[in-house]
């Protein structure tokens, strides 16, 4: 009966508590009703107040700055406004150099306000999306752009207008959105004109309102930029490519941007095609992958297989594997365009290599490491502990570089990623020295080799190597020598398998090699009895094909004997066959030195 009061009690203390925040609640949201209606009265009233005499930014420009953005702006050639693209939606990239808007000393700013020194240049991506106004000749544009260089990374939210009729586009770029940045793009249009129609396009699109309600004390603070654009027509350009010159001016931190060149983009359609194109060719060099590991399986069944095989040379493999699935993981935040792609690109390299790799290197560990096979033992648990801790200490800091790299390439972050590459694209060294120290090197297929070889390679080289990568990171000459490092190691397993575990090694500094053709052991005396030396030297059989071992003699030509370091005789060829299976002796299974 106690039990039953508690639980009532307690039932209705939850429910008290439930209408009290109810009501709490529903008082916050009156508050912040009312706060709501106060703030979008009075912004209306502003934005429908402002004039180009009174509030334009674009006029208190200096007076050459206002003279080259026109000239970007509306200089010949002109174009027919059909022949200009519908839409400017994709993903752009660019060169930027920065100049001094004005030749005066530079202003005190806040330490966070992150702006391009005077004089430096760098890499810009941008990424635009728009869509369609009361104005049919007149697109909302909406986006951010990434400024990038050796000193600062910078990234603003953008917003503002697209014309069609003639191909410019005024955007106003800031670190937050606000409800103050539609009247930023206002301010900042370039004649009054253009004003007077901003000022009627968002008034129609808002329809009496705000999209954002985010004051500007409350949002992110830093430099903010008025941006400039002139498109290419469609016809000098192919259907998917963008073209275009820009300009950004910062009056408040005194900062004037412009580009080398055009920048160039892709559209939205033509930036899913590629995106397509990527999943389907990564796709394809999964298979080749999986079926080349599936082989090099199949190719080394026997306990003595596998002992030929370098299990650190799998593990770093394994953990190149997961950089890779790390890589399109950040890209699905980064890229928002391709986030299916590469979402699925990276669920796809991490199912093959925990389904398959893995596998495989289990089964190497448990062969090379035979007392900490049993995950059950202390021996064991040790073994595997050590294993996910070795894996671990590699893959966090190599996580955190290439993070660092994505999201600020600096100097220092480009250099510890031609590190991180260097060191996990060094896979092949552990089992050229594992064949080196053994003296044998026929387990590792060639194919398989080179095969994987490639297939790993394939994904620095379209990120470093082409112009038009999907990620739009920047070629550099530096990942031919990547890809000739690790081609080379691929090329010295290969000789090792036609020249001999130890070519590479000076005759001085390899260790004497066991001498299988050394002098027979004296035959025991009860075999001696009745025998002359004829029949002895045709007593003895191998004991693997059961014939006859014919010469006998070390010094003789055509010598088929071998002789173990227990003294057991066998045909060479046959003995040779017996050790591609197993390094030990068939009749006392003493271990054996390569031959």
């Amino acid at each position: 009966m106690s039990r039953i009061l508690t639980f009532c009690c307690a039932l209705l203390l939850l429910l008290w508590f439930v209408l009290q925040g109810t009501s709490w609640f529903g008082e916050h949201d009156d508050k912040d009703n009312s706060e709501r209606w106060r703030f979008e009265k009075d912004w209306w009233h502003r934005f429908h107040s402002i004039s180009f005499a009174r509030n334009s930014s674009f006029a208190a420009l200096p007076r050459h700055v206002r003279t080259s953005i026109e000239s970007l702006l509306y200089s010949p050639p002109h174009s027919p406004p059909d022949e200009f693209h519908h839409t400017i939606d994709g993903m752009y990239q660019g060169n930027w150099h920065a100049a001094a808007l004005q030749p005066i000393a530079n202003r005190t700013l806040p330490a966070d306000y992150e702006r391009p020194s005077n004089g430096s240049a760098g890499r810009l991506e941008m990424s635009l999306t728009s869509t369609e106004s009361a104005e049919a000749w007149v697109r909302l544009v909406s986006g951010y752009v990434q400024l990038q260089s050796a000193d600062v990374s910078i990234v603003l939210g953008l917003q503002g207008l697209y014309w069609r009729s003639n191909g410019t586009a005024v955007l106003y770029g800031v670190p937050e959105i606000t409800a103050q940045t539609t009247v930023d793009v206002v301010r900042a249009m370039p004649s009054k004109q253009a004003f007077d129609h901003a000022k009627k396009v968002y008034d129609e699109a808002l329809g009496g309102h705000l999209l954002s309600y985010t004051l500007p004390e409350d949002a992110y603070q830093g430099c903010s930029y008025q941006m400039y654009m002139r498109f290419d027509p469609s016809r000098e350009s192919s259907p998917i490519e963008l073209r275009t010159r820009l300009a950004m001016v910062s009056p408040q931190c005194n900062v004037r941007l412009s580009t080398d060149q055009k920048a160039t983009g892709v559209t939205a359609s033509g930036y899913r095609l590629k995106s397509s194109h990527y999943f389907r060719t990564v796709l394809a060099l999964l298979l080749v992958q999986t079926i080349l590991l599936v082989h090099q399986m199949r190719s080394t069944p026997t306990h003595a297989a596998m002992s030929m095989v370098s299990y650190p040379t799998l593990i770093m493999q394994i953990v190149l594997d997961s950089y890779v699935f790390v890589v399109h993981l950040i890209g699905c935040m980064t890229y928002g365009g391709i986030y299916l792609a590469f979402a699925v690109v990276g669920m796809l390299v991490y199912m093959v290599s925990m389904a398959f790799q893995m596998k495989y290197l289990i089964a190497v560990w448990h062969v090379q490491c035979p007392e900490s096979a049993d995950a059950l033992s202390s021996s064991g648990r040790r073994g595997l502990l050590g294993i996910y801790l070795r894996f671990y200490a590699v893959l966090i800091p190599g996580v955190y570089i290439i993070y660092a790299f994505i999201d600020h390439r600096s100097r220092l972050s480009q250099w510890l990623m031609g590190i991180l590459l260097a060191a996990v694209y060094s896979y092949w060294i552990p089992q050229i020295w594992h064949n080196a120290r053994r003296g044998i090197a026929r387990r590792l297929r060639p194919d398989y080799v080179i095969g994987t070889s490639a297939v790993r390679l394939a994904f620095p080289a379209y990120f470093f190597a082409c112009p038009k990568n999907i990620a739009f990171i920047q070629p550099t000459w530096l990942i031919w020598i990547l890809i000739a490092y690790s081609l080379g190691q691929a090329a010295v397993l290969v000789l090792q398998r036609v020249l001999g575990a130890r070519f590479f090694i000076p005759q001085s500094m390899r260790p004497d090699d066991y001498d299988y053709c050394a002098a027979l052991p004296p035959a025991d005396e009860e075999s001696r009895i009745g025998l002359d030396q004829s029949a002895v030297r045709h007593s003895r059989e191998c004991p693997i094909c059961m014939t006859p071992v014919h010469s006998l003699q070390p010094a003789e030509p055509a010598s088929e004997h071998a002789v173990t370091p227990c003294n057991h005789i066998f045909h060479k060829q046959c003995l040779v066959q017996w050790m591609e299976i197993k390094l030990e002796c068939p009749i006392c299974r003493a271990s054996l030195p390569p031959v």
